[in-house]
Parts: C-alpha cells; structure tokens; sequence
C-alpha cells in the first residue's frame, strides 16, 4: 500500500493537517492574525500586477501572515517569543494598500533588547 492512503484499519498515513507544527503557536496565529472564513491564516502573495509582470515584485512579505493592526502584530509576537521564537518586530507591508502588518526576525544588533525597547516609538518635535 502506499504512504499517501489509509486503511480501514490502521487510519490515515497522511497527517491531516500540514503546515502546523505547533499547536500552541497555530493558536497564537488564529488569535491575532487575519484568518479565511474557514478559520486558516491568510498570508501575503504577490498582487495580480506583480504576478503578471506589470509591477515590480516586493521581495520580503510572500508567505508571511497577515496581521490587521500593529497591536495584533505586536502581541502575536510577545506570545510567539514566549514559546521559544526569536525576537520578532512587526513592520507594515510595502505591497499593502490598506495597511496591514507581518512579523521578521530582529536585527542582530538590537535582538538582545527586550520587546518593549525595540519597537519604534513616536516622538515630539524638539522645536515644541
């Protein structure tokens, strides 16, 4: 019999889900991430124009989740970072018209700051 069918009596061969490895990090994404109406993270692909060749490709986002606000972003990645990820920060997406946020790995040179110290923070003109 082959790997990718199942059999009445051992049941599938084939996970039933791929793609999550994690069930605790699968959680954080369906709570702060944009999801389909079937409850699965939407993820960032090339605009029509890009696939097309009318537009140039915006390297960085592909296959990235899509998350609606920075604040969704940002706590997504304080949880993501507490079951063992990297430091993370989330960016706005260039391709994005609406607006909306991804997560990347921190600069190596501020990784070792706590979360709170790394993302950007809006100041007051000097001239005030």
């Amino acid at each position: 019999m082959s790997a990718d069918r199942s059999d009445a009596t051992t049941g599938p061969m084939v996970p039933e889900q791929r793609g999550v490895r994690d069930a605790a990090r699968a959680e954080v994404l369906a709570r702060h991430g944009r999801l389909t109406k079937a409850g699965r993270p939407i993820f960032c692909r090339p605009s029509r124009a890009e696939a097309e060749g009318r537009a140039l490709p915006r390297p960085g986002s592909d296959g990235k989740v899509i998350y609606s606000t920075r604040e969704d972003a940002e706590a997504a990645a304080r949880e993501l970072e507490a079951l063992g990820a990297r430091p993370l920060r989330s960016y706005l997406c260039a391709r994005s018209r609406g607006g909306h946020y991804h997560l990347t790995t921190d600069a190596p040179r501020t990784a070792h700051l706590p979360l709170h110290l790394r993302i950007p923070q809006q100041r007051r003109p000097l001239s005030a």
